[in-house]
């Protein structure tokens, strides 16, 4: 399926799934049963803002609005860009991002056209925490190597949601992949260099295996940045690939990562460059 007929599926409202979320980037919410109340909220996230979706059955998703359909957003296909991170979340096994895809729906008359992610009940979010449960602070650790592949820039407590089950939920993730041909690609926040320069990366198993999981995967997520991002693909590309590719070759070091933020750039710089030899 090439990219326009990905376009034409998202304008094609008989073409989407109408079976409830699930696996995969498109869906609908037609299938979750009949709608109890939406709760709106006009201050955040644009001209509409977020949407609480709650149904009859108790269930509940939370609707971002396509921001293209009110004016010419800087950062496209937002709404691909929340369901791609969900799908990233699969392949790497973070378990994570909540069920997320893009709908298109007409909801008694009002048009539902961007991103649904299910509604996590009971949750408190990371300003609400007193500490982390041993597994809670694994799952963490290993969400800032998850943001830093995927260049979140907008990752804070407030979007990191608990239940009290030894499990994290990571919400808002539009602000991922979003690539401008201006935008410095190797400008990322350095709290990922502060977890590395306080932790011996082989004493923890998990981070290894995870930055191990993302290396091997590497090709079916590129794949899928490749198959639905539209604007400025191969820069989204080139990011994810540098990243992964630097933090598998520091595993190989015998020397903790670096502590300077201009050494890690230095070495994600020496990445890009290695990638773009290899496609000449």
């Amino acid at each position: 399926m090439d990219k326009q007929e990905i376009t034409n599926k998202k304008n094609d409202s008989d073409s989407i799934r109408e079976e409830g979320i699930k696996a995969g980037i498109f869906g609908s919410i037609k299938g979750r049963g009949e709608v109890d109340q939406v709760v709106r909220d006009r201050l955040m996230g644009g001209p509409r803002g977020p949407e609480k979706i709650i149904f009859k059955d108790g269930s509940a998703v939370i609707f971002k609005c396509d921001v293209r359909r009110y004016w010419k957003a800087q950062n496209p296909d937002t709404p691909i860009r929340e369901a791609i991170v969900y799908q990233i979340d699969k392949i790497v096994g973070l378990g994570a991002v909540p069920k997320t895809m893009v709908i298109d729906d007409m909801i008694d008359n009002v048009r539902y056209d961007g991103s649904v992610q299910e509604w996590i009940k009971g949750a408190k979010d990371g300003y609400q925490i007193e500490r982390f449960t041993y597994e809670e602070k694994k799952i963490f650790e290993q969400l800032k190597i998850f943001d830093f592949v995927i260049g979140n820039s907008d990752r804070h407590l407030g979007n990191v949601l608990f239940t009290g089950d030894d499990k994290l939920h990571a919400i808002d993730n539009g602000a991922c992949l979003i690539i401008e041909k201006d935008e410095d690609i190797l400008s990322f926040s350095d709290s990922i260099i502060h977890f590395f320069s306080r932790h011996v990366v082989h004493d923890m198993p998990h981070i290894v295996e995870f930055i191990e999981k993302f290396y091997y995967s590497k090709d079916m997520i590129l794949n899928l940045i490749d198959k639905y991002i539209h604007d400025n693909t191969e820069l989204a590309k080139l990011m994810v690939e540098s990243r992964i590719n630097y933090l598998h070759n520091m595993l190989k070091r015998d020397s903790p990562f670096s502590r300077k933020y201009r050494e890690w750039r230095k070495g994600l710089q020496e990445e890009i460059q290695d990638i773009l030899k290899k496609r000449k």
